[in-house]
């Protein structure tokens, strides 16, 4: 079952709870603040509950996640261990069920067999959950989370509304994404209320950037090309090494990117360890980059969307610029 509300979809999620002792919960890989923050929103209303929250990572976290309460409890799975032992599996700001990485790889039919709950705002979710509450508007799956959880009349502690308030932080860069609406500004003050420690994610987000993610920052955008409206700067893993920039440092890049005055669509490319390169797209309302990710397998939304190719940086570069070149026409 598919809902997009959250007050007409928490009986059936209530449901699948209660008659669940031991919850795995799952996010995609390279998780996000959203990612960690619905995570861990998740695990802390759940153990209000009386229930065994497992919360499982497929990779590292990010850096202004790791002071979250409850962050250590967060598993980041190594290839080829067992599947925790659980009853039900809940998967949250996950567009398919491929993108939890190696998880799924490893354990594809286990995971088949458990009922799936998913929470979820990317426009590519096709819904495979068991329960599936989709709703592409919402401006941050932490979002959506709060709001389910309170239909449910559910336990929000101090600590599971912290995390949830990082997850809206950082998925509306502190509502200043296209989705950011009145229902989001609602929902974050009802968050607040429920104990919020908005001091903290501030500090965690915008005062605690590492100095290498700002130097590889500086490195990539002083390379950064113009065509018009479309901007594009591409990272490599000797620039990543220069500098000591963890894999996660480009986010901080993209969000310069796509500030440029005139930008009208954006993308990062990204060298991966295995010689990849992941693309990561950005642009203004009339261009849908979720779309064009889908050409390479990807996905996300309207303005916000990315994809990994099979493929080196140059051509990389060559095959994914004309593809933007022609949303760029095709939208005026």
């Amino acid at each position: 079952m598919i809902y997009t509300d959250p007050t007409v979809a928490a009986p059936a999620f209530a449901a699948q709870i209660a008659a669940a002792r031991r919850i795995l919960l799952l996010t995609h890989i390279n998780p996000d603040g959203d990612a960690i923050g619905s995570l861990l929103g998740a695990y802390h209303t759940l153990r209000a509950m009386g229930k065994e929250p497992i919360p499982l990572a497929s990779s590292a976290l990010p850096y202004y996640s790791l002071d979250l309460p409850g962050i250590e409890h967060v598993q980041v799975y190594q290839p080829g261990s067992p599947l925790p032992d659980c009853n039900l599996i809940w998967m949250l700001d996950t567009a398919e069920l491929q993108r939890v990485g190696q998880i799924f790889e490893d354990h594809e039919a286990e995971i088949a067999a458990h009922p799936l709950l998913l929470v979820d705002h990317h426009v590519t979710n096709d819904g495979r959950g068991t329960v599936n509450l989709i709703d592409p508007h919402a401006a941050s799956c932490a979002d959506l989370l709060f709001r389910l959880l309170r239909a449910m009349q559910a336990p929000i502690t101090p600590a599971a509304a912290t995390c949830m308030l990082l997850g809206v932080t950082t998925d509306t860069q502190s509502f200043q994404t296209s989705a950011s609406s009145p229902q989001t500004l609602r929902t974050t003050a009802e968050i607040l209320e429920a104990g919020a420690d908005h001091a903290a994610v501030i500090n965690a987000v915008y005062f605690s950037i590492p100095p290498a993610t700002v130097q590889l920052a500086g490195l990539a955008l002083s390379q950064m090309q113009r065509e018009g409206g479309l901007l594009w700067v591409s990272v490599s893993q000797a620039m990543l090494q220069a500098t000591g920039a963890k894999d996660e440092a480009t986010d901080e890049t993209m969000i310069r990117l796509q500030r440029v005055a005139g930008m009208r669509a954006a993308v990062l490319f990204k060298e991966r360890t295995n010689g990849h390169v992941k693309i990561s797209l950005r642009s203004v309302r009339g261009i849908n980059v979720a779309e064009v990710a889908r050409t390479w397998g990807g996905g996300g939304h309207t303005q916000a969307a990315g994809a990994d190719l099979a493929m080196g940086l140059a051509e990389a570069e060559a095959t994914v610029l004309p593809v933007l070149r022609a949303a760029l026409h095709d939208s005026f």
